[in-house]
C-alpha cells in the first residue's frame, strides 16, 4: 500500500487491480465496525465477489477494470466514463460482458451504436467468452467503425452486483439490494464514500491525463461520475439537467478538455438520445446524420 486510501495498478489490457486501506477509509471505529457487519453480506449478494474481492486484515483488495488502447490513429479520443464495474463482468475480464441470460448488453447496442458513436461487428454465434474476447480486441485494436479513438474507464472503482433488472434475478428485497454504486455506498458509508471519491477522482484525471490530451473529450455517464470530475463552476448534476443535454463543462484540472454529462446507462434510449445530442453540438461535427 502506499500512503493514500487507493492505490492501484494496470494488470493488463482491462483489469485493473486496487487496494483500499480500510485503516485510512474507515478511521472512526464505527465506520469500520459497520463495514465489518455488512462485508458478509455484501460479498455473498454476486456469485462472482468471492472471486474478485479479498479481504487482508485492514486491506482490501479487488479486481477493476479499465480499457485504455496504446495504439493511436488521428480520430479524436473519447474517454467514456461509467460508475462502477459489475462484478460479473470483471470476473469475465470485459467492460458489459452480458445482462440477464447471456444477452448482449445494452451499452452496446442500444446506446453507442443507437448514438452512433461506436458499431462493433460481430458473430452472432460466438459464446459470450468469445465475444468479450472478440469485442476487448476490437477496442484495443482500434478495428470498430466510429469517429472517435475510444476509452472505457469507471469512477468508482469497486465493483458490485448488476441491478436486478440487468442481472435476470428476481427483484431482492431493498435491504438487500448492493447494485451500483449506491451498493458501494451502503456497504462504506456516506462520509468514507465522500473521501473515496476524492482518490477515485485523482485517478480518472491521470488517466485522462494520459489519453485525452491534447485533443478529447469525457463523458461521465453517472451521477457521482459526472459530480466528481466536473470543474468547480460546471453545474451539479440534476436529473432534469441530464435528460435536456444541459451538463456541460470541462474536466476538474484539464480546462481544455470537455465534460459531458448523459442520463445513466440503465436509461438506454434517454442515454444514447443525449450522448448523440451533446457530440452532435460540440466541435466533434463527425457522427454522421440522423436519419
Amino acid at each position: 500500500m502506499t500512503g493514500s486510501i487507493l492505490s492501484y495498478q494496470q494488470e493488463d489490457s482491462v483489469k485493473l487491480r486496487c487496494e483500499i486501506d480500510l485503516k485510512r477509509l474507515l478511521p472512526e471505529p464505527k465506520q469500520k465496525e459497520r463495514f465489518e457487519k455488512k462485508w458478509n453480506a455484501f460479498l455473498e449478494s454476486n456469485e462472482h465477489n468471492s472471486d474478485i474481492f479479498e479481504l487482508e486484515g485492514d486491506v482490501l483488495k479487488y479486481q477493476s477494470e479499465q480499457l485504455i488502447p496504446s495504439k493511436p490513429d488521428n480520430r479524436p479520443t473519447l474517454l467514456l466514463v461509467l460508475g462502477n464495474p459489475a462484478s460479473h463482468s470483471v470476473k469475465e475480464g470485459m467492460f458489459f460482458s452480458f445482462e440477464g441470460n447471456k444477452k448482449e448488453h445494452r451499452f452496446w447496442k442500444d446506446i453507442l451504436a443507437k448514438a452512433g458513436v461506436l458499431e462493433l461487428s460481430y458473430d452472432e454465434n460466438l459464446s459470450v467468452e468469445e465475444l468479450n474476447e472478440h469485442r476487448k480486441n476490437q477496442l484495443l485494436n482500434l478495428d470498430y467503425n466510429s469517429p472517435f479513438r475510444i476509452g472505457l474507464c469507471v469512477f468508482i472503482s469497486m465493483p458490485s452486483a448488476p441491478s436486478d433488472k440487468l442481472s435476470g434475478r428476481a427483484p431482492s428485497a431493498p435491504s438487500g439490494n448492493w447494485s451500483g454504486v449506491t451498493g458501494v455506498q451502503k456497504l462504506i458509508g456516506a462520509k468514507a464514500m465522500r473521501e473515496l471519491e476524492k482518490e477515485e477522482t485523482l485517478r480518472v484525471i491521470e488517466c485522462a491525463k494520459q489519453f485525452l490530451l491534447p485533443k478529447g473529450v469525457a463523458v461521465a455517464l453517472q451521477k457521482n461520475a459526472w459530480n466528481g470530475l466536473r470543474s468547480d463552476k460546471d453545474p451539479e448534476y440534476k436529473k432534469t439537467l441530464a435528460d435536456s443535454g444541459k451538463l456541460k463543462g470541462t474536466l476538474k484540472d484539464m480546462p481544455d478538455i470537455l465534460l459531458l454529462g448523459v442520463p445513466p446507462t440503465r436509461l438506454s434510449g434517454p442515454c444514447s438520445k443525449i450522448l448523440r445530442q451533446l457530440l452532435e453540438e460540440q466541435e466533434y461535427k463527425l457522427l454522421p446524420k440522423k436519419d
